[in-house]
């Protein structure tokens, strides 16, 4: 047997121009069998468990729930819009402060009508305390450039993409690298360089266990800490990637790895002269990797409109699991 929700109406004789009030609906889905408490499971089921539709669809019936897919489709669109605003909320709260890392990922979209798909972009933006995911339609130095058109601080931490370049020039922001890129240069170098290669990677390893016990204290403590300790090792390993760079071949991934080493150097060394920010993008990864999983569920968004209602969806399950 079925809830029956009534609403109550009221008037008051006193207040004509005010007419009649209606009480609210009990439940966020007006007009639709559907609880907030099913609705959040939903939505948690999939976006933050990676559990498609079909299979929810399954494991309902399996309760002695029958629901269709297309149902469930709906009220996924209706609670992605009731969670809009609160998706923008986390966007304006995190361009309000001074600094930020992001990275992206491709997000397969179907907008066509011969089934074909193209690659779309999904952003993870955070502060390290909220997140907000966006879609845009390429990676091309647009994207971040609008992503980041309200950002009111001054430092970006990213890896070394290109398309980072617009933004960082228009907005006279500084530019941090992350060390976990540089690691996987001279990790992919091991075998063909061992000995190269792993004095780097030692190297790489010392600073991000220095990192490790730096973490949670105080932004002056950091900062003090790196001087002292970071430092040296750093201008140690610049020192030495600049030698070798002389008698490495270029095409080899030896060579790569200390040209990438050495393009990147300014933006390396920025977590030196501040405590705020780590000194990798592995957070940013690290909450686009939800999307990753997810995406070998589902293949491919129906439509640009579906890629942006996920990106809110991700943006309020993401903030709650930082």
């Amino acid at each position: 047997m079925l809830d029956e929700v009534v609403h109550d109406k009221w008037a008051c004789s006193s207040c004509p121009g005010e007419g009649i009030l209606t009480v609210p609906a009990p439940y966020a889905l007006d007009r639709a069998l559907c609880a907030n408490g099913l609705l959040a499971r939903i939505l948690v089921d999939k976006f933050a468990d990676h559990i498609p539709l079909n299979r929810q669809v399954k494991r309902m019936g399996r309760e002695g729930f029958s629901v269709g897919s297309n149902t469930l489709a709906g009220r996924v669109k209706a609670g992605g819009v009731l969670l809009g605003s609160i998706a923008q909320q986390i966007h304006s709260e995190l361009m309000a402060g001074p600094f930020l890392q992001g990275d992206d990922t491709g997000m397969p979209v179907q907008d066509a009508g011969n089934g074909t798909l193209r690659k779309g972009r999904l952003w993870a933006i955070t502060d390290q305390q909220l997140v907000s995911y966006a879609f845009t339609a390429t990676k091309e130095g647009t994207a971040p450039t609008a992503l980041l058109s309200d950002f009111a601080g001054e430092l970006l931490l990213v890896d070394g993409g290109s398309e980072f370049n617009a933004v960082v020039r228009e907005r006279g922001l500084t530019r941090a690298g992350c060390w976990s890129h540089l690691r996987k240069r001279f990790f992919e170098a091991r075998h063909a360089h061992p000995k190269e290669a792993q004095l780097a990677l030692g190297t790489i390893r010392d600073l991000f266990m220095i990192e490790r016990h730096l973490w949670g204290r105080p932004h002056d403590e950091i900062l003090s800490e790196r001087q002292h300790h970071s430092k040296p090792l750093v201008d140690g390993f610049f020192a030495w990637a600049t030698a070798m760079a002389i008698t490495a071949r270029p095409e080899s991934l030896l060579g790569k790895a200390l040209s990438y080493a050495l393009n990147q150097r300014a933006t390396m060394e920025q977590h030196l002269h501040n405590g705020r920010f780590p000194m990798h993008n592995n957070l940013s990864e690290l909450m686009l990797r939800q999307a990753v999983v997810e995406r070998k569920n589902w293949l491919f968004a129906r439509s640009e409109g579906g890629a942006q209602l996920a990106a809110t969806c991700y943006t309020l399950v993401g903030t709650c699991q930082l």
